[in-house]
């Protein structure tokens, strides 16, 4: 197949095509081959033609390891982003010296090494991520499916980009010409000369000649050999935790550069395979004008056939400090990453030079310097300050390399700008200009007449010869990793290769964290076998709420089956609105819910979303009948219910008193167990099993144990027992008001019936009146608040249970499994206060990860969250909470508290003034990776921002307007006009990337 580019007339006007083909084996051959082929012709004004093989790129083979561009081979590494907002100084230095480690192994011969360092901006295919996320839920909602496709046109909108950070290292060359690469001279494996003819046969012969581009053949055995180089360069680099460079990825780092701020379109490339005579793949293929200043880069849409135009330009650092100290703020790279308000692409190439070259040029430097202000001494005139400091710096420079006996490097860095027009370029490049001057001292130059090479050296593999030698710069390899080049604000899930596997995927948007979206799934993290909790932390109004109550809408629908204790009714209250819309404003609305009346016939409120209400139960369990949170009723089996019982009771009662009346309560428990455990036996003699025997036989119960105790009391009354009668009417007397006392009643019933079975999308189980205690010290609760605290421990050993870890058939896909679950804990430092409660949530962390149930704990405080975590890493465990979200803290000693559960230290000044200076919808997070940064949440649609409202003055006037049924009319936040509690600016979500 032949492909036919057209060369403009006007001499500032070119066409490149640039195309590739690479060889793999087939099946049943021991041999591949690969070719690369461009076709082109040039017009010229007289109307003759000429076919030009120079006009080509000459990249001549690629595969997922190396790459051949002219006679040189390299090899390439994409350079995971590492977020450094708050490390501290000497993770720092570890962050920046890393580099340098990497690299040393490169030089370590008598050859230099050629190397291209890229950071770049790719954008998020939202769409294919949206679609990846739909694809792996256990049951979507066509509502989610939506959501998720609206969300990724909402980041497409908005240009979303990913940093990459590439690094490309020269091998060598195929026909050992004497230049750099990483083996020794004579060492690099090469084609005979017979092997690298240009056309094979006549027939090759006469489409070379016709076409005018060389037909090639690169020979298995000897890329086999170049594969083996790169793999052992690979090995050599494995410090800087890089992956190779794919051949796709390739492909867009060729592509990239021609496109400015255009898309790159996502054309497939056909991976290695073999070619036939004059067959290739396109590429890349632009047409442009080369400027004085810029380029003008021209691309065209295929279907439409519309144009489209993009203005770039390169400028190149000229000038640095004299010296320059390593600082966080200042790092270059960092630099023009985080606090330039556009796209800025990065182009350093440089050349390993080993040690003893090194240090020779740096004597001669030296030495010229020194002849310099010689014969300045020796004319008579006095050698200024600015040449003493050079002579200074080069003496300091040459021992230390003595010292170090470490390699250095010649580099040149660039920045590359690209806009939509050339008053934007020419604004970006200004601004660019102006604050690397002011904040780096460093002087950033525009070559003139040279923008077009600067763009060719852009693309990988050799570049082009530049007459701008002067700004290169000498130096130790050191200062790559001083400008923090992999420095990032990449956050949240990042799936991860285990011996071949793919862990983890890519979850919802959550936030920003600069201008890297943030995405986070609750699953991933079991998923990718770390540990099954997710903590939301943080004072009230600073945005936690908000984040859960997402949280819980998207996971829902995508098919978990989520259970929530909902002290507060946050959640309760949201799935009213998104079910019956501006109704909950309603003064009787409350009324018929507090009944369990709503969408029946006794109510006069039914749905506007149907479908989401019938997969919504709302339970009010202070409103249900007793002996629902009975522990016997709750446990999995009689003897963790007699365990339980134990630690209601004492938190019923309180330590003083439960250690006064502990003997008779074990006493009653003995009696009514062994009641228990006798029936049991007498079925099983009468022929029944073991499982049939517990389905018939009751379980004992906490009123038996009552009166267990009561009876034993009157028997010691009706004997004249006197001293068994002082133990005794203690216990029969706190014990029997139990059963009378708010919440406590919940656990006493003769005949206690278990909540019916989940079974639908969300249940929410709410204490209306619930009052959270005051104090995190359970020491400081009265007897109010040691109930209230009780019971809910007890509603979480329930929900815990009630999620069932039973294997389902996948309705989506028919294969049977485990059905992902979420237990949502609200004001959880209410159950973890107590050791008990501790040890419950340990329990449900460690099971959560087996049975893909998560528990995303939501509390004011960090304290007890903490103290699960250590007790694991102190017992050799992994740590259960996965994620943790940190909202504003009020105080620095509460912000010390959380500092631990973010892993670092409780003494971080960083981190604990950043926790108090958090704007509400604000927070930082840990990621699964252990990564920490500022992450400002977006919720995205008003809709999903008046259901989470969970303030008093602002939710009425918000949850005023009925939300649409289908996700794909919702409104995105940026384009609402008026907002209806506008009178309450404090509580609006925190900023977002503008539309």
């Amino acid at each position: 197949m032949f492909m036919l580019i057209l060369l403009g007339a006007a001499v500032a006007f070119f066409v490149v095509a640039m195309i590739m083909a690479a060889g793999s084996g087939k099946k049943g051959q021991g041999q591949s081959q690969g070719r690369s082929q461009n076709r082109s012709r040039s017009s010229s004004g007289n109307g003759q033609s000429a076919r030009r093989e120079d006009l080509r790129l000459p990249y001549r083979y690629a595969d997922d390891m190396l790459f051949v561009h002219g006679d040189s081979v390299w090899t390439g590494l994409v350079l995971p982003t590492a977020i450094d907002e708050y490390l501290n100084a000497s993770e720092l230095q570890a962050m920046a010296e890393g580099p340098a480690r990497g690299l040393l192994n490169l030089a370590r011969g008598d050859r230099n090494v050629e190397c291209h360092y890229r950071k770049v901006y790719q954008p998020i295919t939202a769409l294919t991520w949206a679609e990846d996320l739909n694809a792996i839920a256990w049951e979507p909602t066509d509502n989610y499916k939506a959501y998720n496709l609206r969300k990724a046109e909402y980041q497409e909108r908005i240009g979303a980009k990913r940093e990459r950070n590439i690094l490309l290292v020269k091998l060598g060359s195929i026909k050992r010409n004497g230049g750099t690469g990483v083996l020794a001279d004579g060492a690099e494996p090469f084609d005979e000369p017979g092997l690298l003819s240009g056309a094979r046969g006549a027939a090759d012969q006469a489409v070379s000649t016709a076409t005018g581009v060389a037909d090639e053949y690169l020979s298995p055995s000897v890329l086999a050999e170049w594969t083996q180089v790169a793999i052992e360069v690979h090995e050599s680099l494995e410090g800087l935790k890089g992956t190779p460079l794919t051949r796709e990825e390739l492909v867009w780092l060729i592509r990239k550069p021609l496109h400015g701020d255009l898309p790159v379109p996502p054309e497939p490339v056909l991976g290695s395979r073999a070619w036939g005579p004059d067959q290739f793949d396109l590429v890349v293929d632009f047409s442009g004008e080369n400027r004085k200043t810029h380029i003008v880069l021209h691309q065209y849409d295929e279907v439409t056939g519309e144009q489209q135009t993009s203005y770039t330009t390169t400028l190149v650092a000229a000038n640095w400090p004299a010296e320059t100290r390593f600082r966080q703020s200042t790092a270059w790279a960092r630099y023009a990453a985080q606090h330039v308000d556009f796209p800025v692409e990065i182009d350093m190439r440089f050349t390993l030079i080993p040690y003893l070259k090194f240090k020779g040029r740096a004597d001669k430097i030296r030495g010229n310097l020194v002849d310099e202000m010689n014969d300045m001494a020796n004319s008579g005139r006095t050698p200024d300050t600015k040449l003493a400091g050079q002579v200074t710096r080069a003496q300091e420079l040459v021992d230390d390399i003595e010292e170090h006996k470490m390699p250095g490097m010649e580099a040149q860095i660039r920045f590359t700008i690209s806009a939509s027009d050339v008053k934007e370029l020419e604004r970006r490049r200004r601004v660019l200009e102006m604050q690397f001057k002011q904040d780096l001292k460093v002087t950033l130059l525009r070559p003139t007449r040279q923008q077009w090479r600067l763009l060719q050296s852009q693309l990988p593999g050799d570049a082009p010869k530049l007459p701008i030698a002067p700004y290169l710069r000498l130096q130790e390899v050191e200062q790559l990793g001083a400008g923090l080049p992999t420095a990032g604000t990449e956050l949240g899930d990042n799936p991860e290769q285990r011996s071949g596997k793919r862990l983890g995927w890519v979850g919802n948007l959550v936030g920003w964290a600069g201008k890297m979206p943030v995405h986070y799934s609750l699953h991933v993290g079991p998923a990718r076998n770390d540990g099954g909790g997710l903590a939301i932390v943080g004072a009230s109004g600073g945005g936690k709420s908000s984040l859960a109550l997402q949280k819980f809408y998207e996971e829902s629908e995508s098919g978990v089956r989520c259970l929530v204790i909902d002290p507060k009714t946050d959640f309760a209250q949201m799935c009213y609105y998104l079910a019956f819309g501006a109704q909950v404003n309603d003064p009787a609305f409350a009324s018929d819910a507090e009944q369990g009346l709503l969408g029946t016939e006794h109510s006069t409120f039914h749905p506007v979303n149907p479908e989401f209400w019938a997969e919504t139960e709302v339970v009010d369990l202070l409103k249900g009948q007793a002996g629902v949170l009975d522990p016997w009723v709750i446990a999995r089996d009689v003897p963790s219910g007699r365990l339980l019982a134990e630690s209601m009771l004492r938190g019923f009662l309180g330590d003083e008193d439960y250690q006064r009346v502990r003997l008779p309560v074990i006493e009653g428990m003995a009696t009514v167990i062994g009641r228990y455990n006798s029936a049991i036996r007498q079925a099983v003699d009468q022929g029944l099993t073991a499982r049939e025997a517990e389905r018939s036989v009751a379980r004992p119960t906490l009123w038996q144990v009552v009166d267990e105790v009561v009876a034993a009391y009157d028997h010691a009354v009706a004997t004249g027992d006197r001293e068994a009668m002082k133990d005794l009417k203690l216990a029969q007397m706190l014990l029997t008001e139990l059963r009378t006392l708010p919440y406590a009643r919940l656990s006493f019933a003769e005949h206690p019936q278990p909540l019916s079975s989940m079974r639908k999308r969300r249940t929410v189980i709410t204490l209306r009146g619930f009052q959270s205690p005051a104090s995190s010290d359970p020491r400081h609760w009265n007897p109010a608040e040691r109930l209230a605290a009780t019971a809910l421990m007890a509603v979480v050993e329930l929900g815990s249970q009630m999620l069932d870890v039973g294997y389902e058939k996948n309705p989506v896909t028919g294969e049977v499994g485990l059905r992902p679950k979420a237990l949502f804990v609200d004001e959880a430092y209410v159950v973890t206060a107590t050791e008990s409660g501790r040890d419950l949530m340990r329990r449900a962390l460690k099971q959560g990860r087996s049975y893909l149930a998560v528990t995303v704990l939501i509390t004011q405080q960090a304290i007890d969250l903490v103290q699960i975590e250590d007790s694991e890493a102190r017992s050799g465990g992994a740590n259960q909470i996965h994620t943790v979200f940190a909202f504003k803290q009020k105080s620095a000693q509460e912000a010390s508290l959380v500092a631990p559960l973010l892993g670092r230290p409780e003494n971080d000044p960083k981190v604990i003034a950043a926790l108090q200076e958090l704007r509400t919808g604000v927070c930082l997070q840990r990621d699964a990776d252990k990564r920490v940064g500022t992450v400002a949440v977006d919720l995205v649609f008003q809709e999903i921002l008046a259901a989470t409202d969970t303030n008093g003055t602002t939710r009425p006037a918000r949850q005023g307007i009925n939300p649409p049924v289908s996700v794909w009319d919702w409104t995105f936040l940026q384009e609402v006009q008026e907002d209806p509690a506008r009178a309450a600016p404090q509580e609006r979500p925190a900023e977002t990337p503008a539309l």
